[in-house]
């Protein structure tokens, strides 16, 4: 057998149900996750950046760390370090309480207001676009299916993450 032959013989996997979709999915992500960096990048901010700014602007303005993470499903050290480098320039800043040490409490100032309403339509604009391929009833439908996707794969993650 040469090397192309062995070679050719390696890559026939045989992935089980689901998996050529979820591949897909993977690398749409992937896709628009670099395309809207790159339409970021003259605003100074990055997705998960933008994607916490969010957050805080739609749970009011002020979030603990707990719920910022709960919201992006990312663990503490993660939301540890967007909030530091949102800190920095001065977009959000950090409330401490004074009851329980333990928990912090991010709030969105007004330069990180100005700067999610700058930012903010660079993606809204790129998700227009990106998804002018899809009919109403497509985008629905594929709204819907990813929602039963993502409530899956949470209800599992929270069960594997109780059992840590």
């Amino acid at each position: 057998m040469t090397t192309r032959q062995y070679q050719g013989e390696q890559s026939k996997l045989e992935g089980g149900r689901g998996l050529e979709e979820w591949t897909t999915l993977y690398q749409a992500y992937n896709a628009i996750f670099k395309l809207t960096e790159l339409a970021l990048l003259p605003h100074g901010l990055s997705l998960p950046q933008l994607h916490l700014l969010c957050v805080l602007k739609k749970g009011g303005g002020t979030l603990t760390t707990g719920e910022i993470g709960r919201a992006m499903v990312k663990a503490s050290q993660t939301i540890t370090g967007l909030v530091d480098r949102l800190e920095e320039p001065g977009l959000v800043e950090r409330v401490f309480d004074r009851r329980d040490r333990r928990k912090t409490w991010v709030r969105m100032t007004e330069k990180g207001e100005r700067k999610l309403a700058d930012s903010f339509p660079v993606g809204n604009q790129l998700a227009e676009e990106l998804s002018s391929v899809l009919n109403d009833g497509e985008l629905k439908d594929l709204q819907t299916k990813i929602e039963k996707l993502r409530s899956t794969a949470m209800d599992k993650l929270a069960a594997s993450l109780g059992r840590l």
